[in-house]
C-alpha cells in the first residue's frame, strides 16, 4: 500500500514546525519596534534651522495647515526665549483668551486681557516690559 498524495489540501504545520517559526517572528517584531523607536527618538529632536540657531520664529516656522499667519509683521519668539525673558523679569505674559479659558489653565502671574478687550485696555500693560501675548 502506497500513500497517496492529496492535490490541492495543504498539511497542517506540525508543532515542530510551529516552533521553528516562533524566533524569526520575535526577532522581526523586535526589529520593528527598535526602528519605530528610532524614527520617534531622531524624530522629536529635530528642529527647523531657524530655530536651531536663534529664539526668532519666523512664519515660514509655524504650519497652520492652509491658514495665513494673522499678522506676519508681528515679530514672534520660542518659548524658550519668552521663558528666558520672563525670568529675567524683563517681559509680561497676556493671555488673550476669554475668561473661560483662563480659569482652566493659565501661565502663572498672566495677565488676563481678552482679544475683545484689547484695543480699550491696553493701557493697562505696563510701558516698561516685553509684552507676550498667548
Amino acid at each position: 500500500m502506497t500513500k497517496r498524495k492529496s492535490k490541492g489540501r495543504r498539511r497542517m504545520p506540525t508543532r515542530q514546525n510551529r516552533s521553528r517559526t516562533w524566533p524569526y517572528l520575535l526577532l522581526g517584531t523586535l526589529g520593528l519596534v527598535a526602528v519605530v523607536a528610532v524614527i520617534y527618538i531622531v524624530g522629536g529632536r529635530s528642529a527647523p534651522p531657524s530655530l536651531a540657531t536663534s529664539g526668532q520664529v519666523t512664519p515660514q516656522d509655524v504650519s497652520l495647515e492652509g491658514d495665513q499667519i494673522p499678522y506676519p509683521e508681528v515679530p514672534r519668539i520660542s518659548v524658550a526665549e519668552a521663558k528666558a525673558r520672563y525670568d529675567a523679569g524683563a517681559a509680561l505674559f497676556v493671555d488673550v483668551r476669554g475668561q473661560e479659558e483662563y480659569d482652566t489653565t493659565h501661565i502663572s502671574n498672566a495677565v488676563l486681557l481678552p482679544l475683545a478687550d484689547l484695543e480699550a485696555r491696553y493701557q493697562e500693560l505696563p510701558q516698561d516690559a516685553q509684552i507676550i501675548t498667548y
